[in-house]
């Protein structure tokens, strides 16, 4: 029992050591980072008009994102609500939320459908995707998804 103890605090102890010093990878266990606050307004949203694959994107500069961070690093992005105020939160990507509407009042008919936002990265890019199940937006061509903001963390 007491060599396997062993064995596991020494294979913990390889995990979390790291190497590395703030702008110096290799040195001193400490890593770079840096956070970036992302706004997609509503009206910067675009459409894919993709046959049965349609969806919202908004494709981000990020030229802090380099070949160093994308080949090394770590990338992930939140989705921040009530951004600036003191009850903001925030949820990592791929997000997915089921949701109901009332789709007719006089009938009392309610609608399903499953929210997902989503990213891919590139060298200098950041698209953030925003798929509905119902694909609603179709037969409603004047839908647009709301203005969402976002914080991209990179650490390498």
């Amino acid at each position: 029992k007491f060599l396997g103890l062993i064995a596991v605090v020494g294979l913990l102890i390889g995990f979390t050591s790291c190497e590395g010093r703030q702008g110096e990878p290799g040195r001193d266990g400490l890593v770079n980072s840096k956070v970036i606050d992302i706004q997609i307004d509503q009206s910067q949203w675009n459409y894919s008009n993709q046959d049965n694959n349609n969806y919202f994107y908004g494709v981000i500069s990020v030229p802090e994102l380099t070949e160093h961070i994308y080949d090394n690093g770590l990338i992930k992005l939140y989705r921040e609500y009530n951004s600036g105020t003191s009850n903001k939160s925030q949820v990592e990507l791929p997000f997915v939320r089921h949701s109901e509407y009332l789709a007719d009042e006089a009938t009392n008919t309610w609608g399903f459908y499953t929210e997902t936002v989503d990213y891919e990265f590139a060298v200098g890019a950041v698209t953030i995707f925003y798929t509905a199940s119902d694909f609603d937006y179709e037969l409603d061509t004047q839908f647009q998804p709301e203005s969402m903001h976002f914080r991209l963390i990179m650490m390498w």
